[in-house]
């Protein structure tokens, strides 16, 4: 998969998101475990394709991706997630995928941990949030 501009590595999402202030958050969307290997890369492309071009978006190697929301903290993350999901709500893929928000507070990794935490926490086509 080319990186899109705003597709970041692991490494640039910590240094973009220790650079926003503490009411940023971090977005994780996480595949189901359903979903074979092969196919998760797909999900993050429709992420970054429903993401803005100013939310910079971190592919894992487990398929899950990671935007980071600037500012308006979990409010402005969920609306996110619920935008992203809307989208995949149209092609009835909702209910294969999760989103969880954190905080990004001082601490990136910490937030990147939180909003996975937060996603597997929750049932199919939902958002969880920590923070």
């Amino acid at each position: 998969m080319s990186l899109l501009p705003w597709q970041v590595t692991m490494a640039e999402f910590t240094q973009k998101a220790a650079e926003v202030s503490a009411v940023g958050a971090c977005c994780a969307f996480v595949v189901d475990p359903s979903i074979p290997q092969a196919a998760r890369g797909g999900y993050a492309s429709l992420v970054m394709a429903y993401s803005r071009a100013d939310e910079p978006v971190c592919v894992l190697d487990d398929g899950a991706a990671l935007v980071l929301v600037r500012d308006g903290g979990i409010a402005s993350g969920k609306a996110l997630a619920e935008r992203v999901l809307a989208q995949m709500r149209r092609l009835a893929l909702e209910l294969t995928l999760t989103a969880g928000v954190a905080l990004i507070g001082g601490d990136p990794a910490a937030a990147v941990t939180a909003a996975r935490a937060a996603a597997t926490s929750v049932a199919p086509g939902q958002i969880g949030t920590q923070g």
